[in-house]
C-alpha cells in the first residue's frame, strides 16, 4: 500500500494522519517513563557516597606545589570545607633532585673523556713523529756515523 493508491479529498488520509500522531504521541509518552526511571537510578548512584564519585585527579600542578602538604594546604584554600584528602601519586621533586645529580655526573664524565681523548691524542702524535724521525735517521744512516748505534745491529 501507497500514498498513491489514495485519491485526493478521501477519508482515508485521515486515518494516516490520526495514526501517524498517535504512534509519535505513544512513543513520546515510553520515552517519557524510561527518562524517569533513569533518572530514580542515577540519583540514587550518585547519593551512594561512593569515594570514586569524589576523587578528582589533577595534572600539571606547578613545580612550588609538588609536595603533599603544599597541595593539601592549597585545595583547602580554595574550597573550604570541601576537601577529604590529598593524595599525590608520585612524588616528583626526590625524582627531579636525582635527574638534576644525574646530568651533572653525566656532564663531568663527559668532560674527562675528552680530556683523556685529546691527552691520548697528543701521546700518539707525539709517538709517531718520534718514530717518523727515527726512521729517517735509519735510513740516511746517520745514526749508524755518529756511533749511536751499532752496525751488528
Amino acid at each position: 500500500f501507497t500514498m498513491a493508491n489514495v485519491s485526493g479529498g478521501s477519508p482515508r488520509l485521515w486515518v494516516h494522519c490520526f495514526a501517524a500522531y498517535l504512534l509519535t504521541g505513544i512513543v513520546v509518552r515510553e520515552l517519557l517513563i524510561e527518562y524517569e526511571a533513569f533518572n530514580a537510578i542515577r540519583h540514587r548512584y550518585l547519593l551512594s557516597r561512593e569515594p570514586h564519585l569524589r576523587s578528582v585527579l589533577v595534572t600539571n600542578i606547578p613545580r612550588h606545589l609538588r609536595a603533599p602538604g603544599k597541595i593539601d594546604n592549597y585545595f583547602r584554600h580554595v574550597y573550604p570545607n570541601a576537601v577529604k584528602s590529598v593524595t599525590m601519586c608520585q612524588n616528583l621533586i626526590h625524582l627531579e633532585s636525582l635527574i638534576k645529580q644525574r646530568t651533572l655526573m653525566l656532564s663531568v664524565i663527559e668532560r674527562e673523556v675528552l680530556l683523556l681523548c685529546r691527552s691520548e691524542k697528543r701521546k700518539l702524535f707525539q709517538y709517531s713523529q718520534i718514530e717518523s724521525c727515527t726512521s729517517d735517521l735509519l735510513s740516511c744512516g746517520c745514526l749508524k756515523d755518529l756511533g749511536v748505534i751499532d752496525h751488528t745491529q
